[in-house]
């Protein structure tokens, strides 16, 4: 009994770990633009209740039993945020921030009703779209610098080579080569 309760309490610890490392998201955004924040369940359910809320009380948007409901939203929210009802069978219930300000940073949470999950979301305000460098674009000009480096050093390879070639075939004969050749002669 001692080793079931035990490794329960371990099971247990490690499902709210890998819950609190995994569902947890950063979304970056900048001043003016657009984000989606990712909402999923896993049991979907058309009828389901989902809640979405910013630093765990600002009513940001409601989806009760599969209609939107923003009788209740923070005013800030009002005709920015919205969702995707199409994809609420599927159990998609993300919404999309338009016209970001840098109020809207912070923690958003999205709880699922039915299931108790929940999602939170980070969602950081840049100034410009140059302030947000994803890995993916950095990754990209690694590539091409080192693709114009191989260039650079087989261009100088081949112009160094050229360079030799082009120095035996056309070096003047030594006139004491030209001895060497009349003693062989």
């Amino acid at each position: 009994d001692y080793r079931n309760c035990s490794n329960r309490k371990l099971f247990l610890f490690l499902q709210i770990l890998l819950h609190l490392c995994v569902l947890s998201l950063q979304v970056p955004g900048v001043i003016g633009g657009s984000v989606v924040l990712p909402c999923s369940s896993t049991e979907p359910d058309q009828d389901t209740e989902v809640h979405w809320r910013q630093n765990g009380s600002k009513i940001v948007y409601d989806i009760i039993k599969g209609k939107d409901s923003v009788e209740q939203q923070e005013p800030r929210y009002k005709n920015r945020a919205e969702t995707f009802p199409e994809e609420y069978k599927r159990g998609n219930f993300s919404i999309k921030l338009n016209d970001l300000q840098h109020t809207d940073a912070g923690k958003y949470t999205c709880l699922i009703a039915h299931s108790s999950e929940h999602k939170t979301v980070e969602l950081i305000i840049n100034e410009t779209q140059t302030d947000v460098v994803t890995s993916s674009s950095l990754l990209w000009v690694y590539i091409i610098v080192a693709v114009l480096i191989l260039i650079m050093l087989i261009a100088g390879f081949i112009i160094g080579y050229r360079k030799k070639i082009q120095a035996a075939l056309f070096s003047p004969v030594m006139p004491e080569d030209k001895e060497q050749t009349e003693i062989n002669v």
